[in-house]
């Protein structure tokens, strides 16, 4: 009997063993994964807190034109003043309701003009008119009273954004209109200031009125797992991301404020891709798919954004139109139902078609010749990698209708003179040294091999002008009126017998040095070199700007130096500009995103030559456009308007011509990239692009006024010897004062 009961207490207190040492594993199991859990949400807390309260992500550079300033007397016509503001994207209303909107009324346009940050601050909104007459702009009225300026916003032209990686443009909560974000959380997140980062309740109503839908209309995750999906995790549906991203939402929620996850999210939603770069945020893909800032779309442009949330690549509007068109009315009708739309807007809204901008009118440009003149003078500015990637504003000389016109003369005219030409041109401030414009290539926007600045090319005829600078410089030997040699001469040029030739074949005996260069001729050049001396004419390409040291023969005299375009621009800078250099720019400053000046070009001008020898320069370079090489000229423009040389290089292999008007200069060349002959003189071919660009821009004449050491003196046309006023073949030039030892009998 006791042995029975003993077996009986032993077999059932097994069981009791059995329960409490599986109690006692479960137990130790759950406290080492709450401890495994507590030390990953600290690992969580740690990483996202120091990432979300620094800088969240890599912003890229923005690229910004030039900012327009209207004041009275300014060179612009109404016509253009209407392009500068279609190319930001201003919209033309009879009725100005807010920023980004302009009308014109007769000889006025008036203009709603948008807030922005420049170097000077922030500049806020305003509405101003702009009054022209014949010459360009007559008067500036802000609220009834003449002003002396006012300005327009710089053009955002680019982000400079690395392959695969993220393009986005920061707004901040409190600039994000309210209409957004209040039917964003109405279709991502209603609850969105209740929950804690997860909502059961959203789970359950998304499925209830999915279900009534037919079709997914909401989602169950909160704003707060889609943000923590979007910046921490991947793209995978399984059970550990949904975990992952439970965590994380509950870690955000706890350390940062709802408005700051909520700008956070505004940020960083993935909006659309542009090529290899992902679209994120609000803010650019407002420009994306809108060419605007966010503050100027209409409920219909909200709802398509806040639609596209749900599925960037199925509901593309551009791929698939329709069905984003239904995505976005679907999104109006929640508006309308929820009050945010009354029945008139909502109705409107739902009637206006589904409009969106080509993909190539992304930032309003596409100017990658420009841009990647920008790029080599950031990397010679030695900034911080970092910086780049922080947001900066970069600030240039860019004007997008300069650059636009020289794209568009270059690629009209060019194919047509022969499918095998290829081109270059800059556009210059030459008083600013700025580049305005820039084209490396006859195709407009490619990106490949940039002529303007890369491609090296025999300058032909462009060495002259120099030379007589050089000459002229050398006061009481050469003045306008020293008769030059033009007969035939032989030289020894790298270990060959050099004969020059004029481009006509002919001689002319002695020649005025003032019709030697207008007519570009080029043994009374040669003679006139050899005269100076080879190191006279390298220390004049030195003063002028060249940077480089070229080792010079007597054939460089006729142009056999090789320079690129931007080399060859940068010394007609210092002749245009009245014989002060300046290095060419095309960055004019770098701000944060503040607004804090990071670095201003400083202005470094310096006097290479004196005013009045340049003086006497531009006054044979002013009648070569009247009646040597750049004659043509002159049948569109009778009056002195222009200054300028022709260059032809050996055997027709390249066309050049550079100019300048009152304020622009211009250089353009042709050529072909296997070097074979154009068959075209400076004057056949680069200069019909110059004349193109300036008929289509609009010229201003050139006026330059007679320095005080210069005077008007008769010379002989037979010696070139300065004579009294009272001789017979003899005629008035400009010549330095008291440098002429004495007046020579009459011939």
């Amino acid at each position: 009997m006791s042995r029975k009961r003993s077996k009986k207490a032993v077999s059932s207190s097994r069981p009791g063993r059995w329960w409490r040492l599986i109690w006692q594993t479960s137990l130790k199991l759950a406290l080492a994964l709450v401890l495994g859990l507590g030390i990953y949400l600290i690992y969580l807390d740690s990483k996202i807190t120091s990432t979300f309260s620094g800088q969240k992500w890599q912003i890229p550079a923005q690229i910004y034109g030039r900012s327009l300033t209207l004041y009275p007397g300014l060179f612009l016509t109404q016509a253009n003043l209407v392009r500068e503001l279609e190319q930001l994207q201003y919209r033309r209303s009879d009725q100005l309701t807010g920023p980004g909107q302009f009308n014109v009324r007769g000889g006025s346009v008036t203009i709603f003009r948008r807030g922005f940050v420049y170097l000077e601050g922030e500049v806020p909104a305003e509405q101003f008119s702009v009054e022209f007459n014949r010459n360009g702009v007559s008067r500036i009225v802000r609220q009834n009273s003449a002003v002396d300026f006012a300005r327009l916003e710089p053009q955002l032209i680019e982000h400079l954004v690395s392959a695969e990686q993220e393009d986005r443009e920061l707004v901040r909560l409190e600039r994000v209109p309210e209409l957004l974000k209040e039917t964003l959380l109405l279709v991502e997140d209603r609850d969105f200031y209740q929950h804690r980062g997860v909502s059961p309740l959203s789970i359950v109503r998304a499925f209830f009125v999915n279900l009534s839908a037919g079709r997914t209309v909401q989602g169950g995750s909160t704003l707060t797992q889609q943000l923590a999906k979007n910046m921490y995790l991947t793209q995978d549906r399984t059970l550990w991301r949904k975990i992952n991203e439970a965590f994380i939402a509950l870690v955000l929620e706890y350390r940062f404020s709802k408005d700051q996850i909520l700008e956070a999210y505004l940020n960083e939603i993935y909006l659309g891709q542009n090529h290899n770069n992902a679209i994120h945020g609000f803010g650019l893909g407002s420009r994306f798919y809108f060419g605007k800032p966010l503050a100027e779309l209409n409920p219909e442009q909200y709802a398509l954004l806040i639609g596209i949330v749900k599925g960037p690549g199925f509901y593309d509007p551009r791929r698939f139109p329709q069905r984003a068109q239904q995505r976005r009315d679907l999104v109006l009708r929640l508006m309308f139902e929820q009050h945010l739309l009354d029945k008139t807007a909502y109705e409107r809204a739902i009637a206006t078609p589904l409009r969106v901008i080509e993909r190539g009118q992304f930032l309003n440009a596409n100017f990658p010749a420009y841009l990647d003149a920008v790029r080599k003078e950031l990397r010679q500015l030695n900034l911080d990698s970092r910086m780049l990637h922080s947001g900066i504003k970069v600030f240039t000389y860019l004007d997008p209708l300069a650059q636009i016109q020289a794209e568009r003369t270059v690629s009209d005219t060019v194919p047509a003179m022969n499918p095998e030409l290829e081109a270059a041109m800059l556009v210059v401030d030459y008083q600013q040294a700025a580049i305005k414009a820039l084209v490396g290539s006859k195709t407009a926007g490619f990106a490949g091999f940039n002529r303007a600045l890369d491609a090296r090319r025999p300058i032909g005829s462009l060495v002259k002008p120099p030379i007589y600078l050089e000459a002229l410089a050398q006061r009481g030997r050469y003045t306008l009126g020293t008769m030059l040699d033009d007969s035939p001469i032989s030289l020894r040029n790298n270990n060959q017998d050099w004969q020059p030739q004029n481009f006509d074949k002919k001689f002319r005996g002695d020649v005025s040095l003032l019709r030697s260069l207008a007519d570009s001729l080029n043994v009374p050049t040669v003679r006139l070199g050899l005269q100076l001396g080879l190191p006279k004419v390298q220390d004049s390409l030195r003063r002028l700007g060249l940077e480089r040291r070229v080792n010079l023969y007597p054939s460089a005299l006729l142009g056999a130096i090789d320079l690129s375009p931007y080399e060859v621009t940068q010394l007609y800078q210092t002749i245009a500009n009245n014989g002060v250099h300046q290095p060419l720019a095309t960055v004019l400053a770098l701000t944060d995103q503040q607004g804090s000046a990071l670095y201003q070009r400083s202005q470094q001008p310096s006097r290479r030559y004196p005013v009045e020898d340049i003086y006497l320069l531009h006054y044979a370079m002013i009648e070569s456009t009247l009646t040597g090489t750049a004659q043509s000229l002159a049948r569109s423009w009778p009056r002195p308007t222009f200054a300028g040389k022709t260059g032809t290089s050996s055997d027709y292999r390249d066309s050049w011509f550079a100019g300048f008007d009152q304020d622009t200069l211009v250089t353009v060349w042709l050529g072909r990239d296997d070097n074979k002959s154009t068959g075209l003189t400076g004057g056949t071919g680069a200069l019909r692009l110059f004349a193109d660009y300036f008929r289509q821009k609009g010229s201003q004449n050139l006026i330059r006024y007679m320095p005080e050491q210069v005077e008007w003196q008769r010379f002989s046309t037979k010696s070139g010897l300065p004579v009294p006023d009272y001789c017979p073949n003899s005629w008035l030039l400009p010549a330095h004062k008291n440098s002429l030892l004495g007046l020579a009998d009459c011939d």
